[in-house]
């Protein structure tokens, strides 16, 4: 390698060691802004250069939807009085993942694209010793780091592990090697040990959505083992709903770590924890604030409906003079967390329906060009728990970079794959 590619090369290391090390940074008391500043600063410091080195050579898929989004967003921005400072980090989450996925769609090293693809692997596998280490030295907790990713959004436990359990399976239903299932278990005990009850839930749905897509679109070719495959895909998801349930304090009677399984104690836990059984609005759960915040949005005015209180409004910042949460500007504590909401409320539903209309478009566009490969089934079912997620569990999806940034980076192998008519791109992340 030379120079500028060398340079270009540790740029893309250091972005991405910001993002898989911002639980560090947190955890060592140092100023958010290395990683809040630092990650898009390095995102624009390689398009820029992307644009000044290749000029009108680069292309722009999707662009549009982008222009679209932001237009959007910036107009309900200025009506609703945001500030720019507001405006501006409400697209760093919602389209720094696309920026990047330019730059990789647009390199014409592929030394520099296989190489970055190595590191962030490196860096997903490390949050396995990450996670053992924190169990041993602080237990099973909510609390404390998730891998190296955070210290404090509790939600990643469940949606990371899910993440890349998600590509682990779609691994193993095509090569068939044990070592996918033993990453599947390590990174199942992240949702474990951080003391998630979603995961309970979402790895069993998720294998099983997964193995359906596999067996309609994979029916055309003579696929070893299938229904064993399958089977064990049921047997993955039995396994982490019963580990689970006997492992977090309040899914079992006995509120041990490793207590009883009774499924009608957990169906009833269930059924209370998801429901609002009082009038206080302050402690509305999930599925009733889903309900309350679509229908706030119904009953606005036209202009509100649409376009939403400002988007900007609900970014949470000592920069700010707003607290920009939830719980402080709607008076909601835990029911509107999810992404939808978190949309929903800043740009209405024009600019949300965008949104979520674009990952549609993604899904189908692979889907249309579906080749029989892992990591094309992958993605499909990463955009499956990006749904969920957005919809009825959390933001971190939508906002952070070691889960939207890895989807982003999938989706530009396949579309690579696709521009130069090979598997070279895609077989990357096939370790």
């Amino acid at each position: 390698m030379h120079l500028y590619p060398m340079l270009r090369l540790y740029i893309h290391y250091l972005y991405w060691i910001l993002i898989f090390g911002t639980g560090l940074v947190q955890l060592l008391g140092l100023d958010s802004g290395i990683y809040k500043l630092g990650i898009p600063f390095l995102a624009v410091l390689l398009l820029v250069y992307s644009f000044i080195a290749k000029g009108n050579e680069l292309k722009y898929p999707f662009v549009w939807w982008y222009f679209g989004f932001m237009g959007i967003s910036l107009i309900s921005s200025l009506i609703n009085g945001i500030d720019y400072f507001s405006l501006l980090y409400f697209l760093v989450y919602t389209s720094l993942s696309y920026f990047y996925f330019l730059i990789l769609y647009n390199e014409t090293n592929f030394l520099i694209i296989k190489k970055v693809i190595t590191f962030i692997k490196i860096l997903v596998l490390i949050q396995i010793p990450a996670i053992l280490i924190k169990y041993v030295l602080i237990g099973q907790t909510e609390h404390g780091g998730i891998g190296t990713l955070s210290i404090n959004a509790g939600s990643v436990s469940t949606i990371f592990p899910l993440f890349i359990i998600t590509i682990l399976f779609c691994l193993y239903l095509f090569k068939n090697k044990s070592k996918y299932l033993i990453f599947i278990f390590l990174f199942s005990l992240m949702g474990i040990v951080g003391n998630k009850r979603a995961i309970l839930f979402f790895v069993p749905i998720i294998l099983l959505l997964v193995a359906i897509l596999f067996v309609k679109l994979e029916s055309t070719r003579q696929v070893s083992n299938l229904w064993s495959k399958i089977s064990l895909a049921c047997i993955i998801g039995v396994a982490v709903f019963y580990i689970t349930a006997r492992t977090n304090k309040t899914l079992n009677p006995e509120h041990s770590n490793w207590g009883s399984f009774d499924l009608n104690y957990i169906i009833t836990y269930v059924d209370n924890y998801t429901s609002s059984k009082s009038n206080d609005k302050y402690q509305m759960r999930r599925k009733d604030g889903l309900a309350y915040f679509i229908n706030y949005t119904l009953e606005s005015q036209p202009q509100q409906m649409l376009l939403g209180d400002g988007a900007g409004k609900l970014i949470e910042s000592k920069y700010n003079v707003r607290m920009g949460s939830i719980k402080n500007e709607y008076g909601v504590r835990y029911g509107g967390r999810m992404g939808f909401v978190w949309l929903l409320l800043q740009i209405g539903l024009l600019g949300t329906i965008v949104y979520l209309l674009f990952y549609m478009r993604l899904f189908a566009m692979v889907l249309n060009k579906y080749r029989s490969n892992p990591i094309y089934l992958a993605f499909l079912g990463l955009t499956i728990v990006f749904f969920m997620d957005t919809i009825i569990y959390s933001n971190v999806f939508l906002r952070y970079e070691y889960l939207k940034g890895l989807y982003f980076v999938i989706l530009a192998l396949i579309l690579l794959d696709q521009k130069y008519k090979t598997n070279y791109f895609s077989k990357m992340i096939i370790f």
